[in-house]
Parts: structure tokens; C-alpha cells; sequence
């Protein structure tokens, strides 16, 4: 009887194995999809497009690749490689906003190899991007097995190089700069041309330090305020408007720019305040010799305006001397920023190198 017991419990504990083994079971692993990143490529980049569009240009033995997505923020870039004697498949990690820079690239691939051509700087920050993402590959995926399956994509229109925002402002920034500065160099000249005429000579006398009298003439002149205001302030708008236009065209040429995890600010800072110093010396200078003389109108050693008492026709010439101050600040921020850019991506090849 004890045997027969012993048996029937044997039974219902194999029943009840059996009966948790699926609830038990261990869930089953999510597949990844394939990206379709645009429709000029598909689903699979071949070595062709891989060439016509510039992407992973630093992966020997390219083959073909695929954009895989999990559950999560990442995704990942399936590359397989092609040797003489075997095939095999690497994973480099991408971000969210590297996937939208990579149709980026794609949709404007004619633009940006023209940038590239003519922006030396252009071209170092996307090598840095490839170099940043083809840096660390992996040799599988976070979860495997799987199985690929595609996802289709809605189509996607490509839009043309006008029709997109524009990725930065610094060609505006710049080239409004400019073009107010020379505005209101142009404006001043021809305000002072047109605006300022001469009215009369004046005898004045006076007294040297000695006690002695002397007399002097003086050339008197008058402003015709709409004509001087108006050429000296419509030419320095329309030179800030024509300025923004030109470089708004080539920010919307441009790729965001990506800045290092690492780059600092330390050049860029101390090479801004230090170019302010001569900058303001330089406009100043500048304001000193045009200003005295309204850009060469008024003539003689000693001249006067009868009707600008507060001297106000003086303002175009400040403001292209503030322009060139600002104008050698910014020059100065640039070169600083090229340094720490540059301290940043050799920090980024010694932190990716062997051994660290």
C-alpha cells in the first residue's frame, strides 16, 4: 500500500511539472525590424550605394549592411563584411538622432559633397561623426537569436535643399554682420556725399596760451537731414537684409553640427576677450579718422556744422567702427572653438584607442 501511495504522488507531481513548464518557460526574446531608411536604398545598403552615398566609409571589406531596431532608444547598424575566403557580421550602435542624420546625409547627399569640397571644417566634423560612429563595432547584437522582419515604411518625399530648415545660424549671424557693416560704411559715405553741403566761411578769433590774438576761418556746412538720414540708414538696411538672405541660404545648405560629448569652451572664451581689445582699438581708430572729417566731406583744418550741434552725423561711422569690433570678437570665438574642437577629437581617438 505504501508503495502504490508513494506512486500516486509521483504521478501528481510530474502532472503538476508538466502542468507550470509553459507559465515557467522563458519569454520569448523580441525580433528586431529593419529600418527602411529612405526609399533611394530600401531596406539593404549595397556596396554601391554605400559608395554613391558616402556612408560607413571607414568599414573595410564592406559587403552590404541593414538598420535593425529593438525595444528601446537604439538601434543598430547590421554590417556585413566580405573577405577573400569567409563572410561575417559586425553591429555598430545608432543613436536616434545619428539615424536621422544618416537620411539626412542621405536626401542631400549632392549638397553635402559640395560642402565637403569647399568647408574643410564641414568636412572634419562628418568624418568625426563616422569615425565616432564606426569606432567601437560589435560582434552581436545585445539580444539574439532572431529573426529579421521588415517594417514597412511610409513613403517619404525628399525635400529639396530650400524647402528644409535650416541646421544652424551661423552663416546668418555672419553674413548679416557683414553686410550692416558695410550698409552703414556705404550709407555714411554717400549720406555725407549728398547730405552735407558747404555754406560759408567764417573768421573767428582767439587767443593763444602766450596772450597773443590771433584769427582763424572756419568752413561752415549744413545738413539736409532726409537725404543724409535716409541713404545712411536705408543702405545699412538693406545691406543687414541682402547679409541674412546669402547666409541663410548656406545655413540651410549646412548639417547640424554635433558637438563632442567633451569639448570645452576654455579657447573659444579666452580667444573672444582677447580679440575685444583690438577689435575696439580698430573700430575706434577707425571712427576717429572717418568721423572728423565725414568720410573726407568736410575740408580745411577747421570745420563746422551749424545745424548738427549734438555732432549725430558722426553715428554711421560708430556704427562701422562697432561692427569691426564685433567682427574681430566673433573672428576670435571661431579660431578659439577650431582649437577646442580640435582638443576634443584627439581626447575622442586617445579615449578610443587600444588600451583605454
Amino acid at each position: 500500500m505504501q508503495v502504490v501511495e508513494y506512486t500516486r504522488r509521483a504521478e501528481l507531481l510530474l502532472l503538476l511539472v508538466l502542468a507550470l513548464a509553459p507559465a515557467t518557460a522563458p519569454a520569448q526574446t523580441p525580433e528586431p525590424t529593419v529600418i527602411r531608411l529612405r526609399d533611394a536604398i530600401g531596406d539593404t545598403i549595397d556596396r554601391a550605394e554605400r559608395d554613391s552615398f558616402d556612408l560607413f566609409p571607414n568599414t573595410a571589406d564592406f559587403q552590404y549592411a541593414a538598420v535593425l531596431a529593438l525595444p528601446g532608444p537604439e538601434f543598430f547598424a547590421r554590417v556585413t563584411l566580405a573577405s577573400a575566403d569567409s563572410t561575417r557580421n559586425i553591429f555598430f550602435r545608432i543613436m536616434p538622432n545619428d539615424l536621422e542624420r544618416i537620411r539626412f546625409l542621405i536626401d542631400n547627399h549632392g549638397s553635402v559633397a559640395e560642402q565637403q569640397r569647399t568647408d574643410s571644417t564641414y568636412a572634419q566634423a562628418l568624418a568625426s561623426f563616422w569615425n565616432t560612429l564606426e569606432g567601437s563595432p560589435l560582434r552581436r547584437m545585445p539580444r539574439e537569436p532572431f529573426i529579421v522582419q521588415t517594417v514597412p515604411q511610409a513613403p517619404t518625399r525628399t525635400a529639396t535643399v530650400g524647402e528644409q530648415e535650416p541646421a544652424t545660424s551661423q552663416h546668418r549671424y555672419d553674413y548679416t554682420l557683414l553686410g550692416t557693416g558695410l550698409g552703414s560704411l556705404a550709407g555714411g559715405y554717400v549720406g555725407s556725399r549728398v547730405g552735407i553741403d558747404y555754406v560759408r566761411s567764417q573768421t573767428k578769433s582767439a587767443v593763444d596760451a602766450c596772450g597773443y590774438s590771433y584769427t582763424y576761418t572756419v568752413n561752415v556746412y549744413s545738413v539736409n537731414y532726409p537725404v543724409f538720414w535716409g541713404a545712411a540708414c536705408g543702405m545699412t538696411a538693406a545691406g543687414s537684409i541682402v547679409g541674412y538672405m546669402i547666409g541663410d541660404g548656406y545655413d540651410r545648405k549646412a548639417l547640424p553640427s554635433q558637438m563632442p560629448a567633451d569639448e570645452g569652451k576654455s579657447w573659444r572664451t579666452c580667444c573672444a576677450i582677447g580679440s575685444v581689445v583690438p577689435g575696439i582699438l580698430l573700430g575706434t581708430g577707425f571712427l576717429l579718422v572717418t568721423g572728423i572729417k565725414r568720410y573726407g566731406k568736410l575740408e580745411g583744418d577747421y570745420t563746422e556744422i551749424d545745424n548738427d550741434p549734438d555732432g549725430l552725423t558722426i553715428l554711421p561711422m560708430a556704427l562701422t567702427g562697432f561692427c569691426i569690433t564685433v567682427e574681430l570678437a566673433t573672428i576670435g570665438y571661431r579660431i578659439g572653438r577650431a582649437i577646442d574642437r580640435r582638443n576634443a577629437g584627439k581626447a575622442e581617438a586617445k579615449r578610443r584607442a587600444p588600451g583605454h
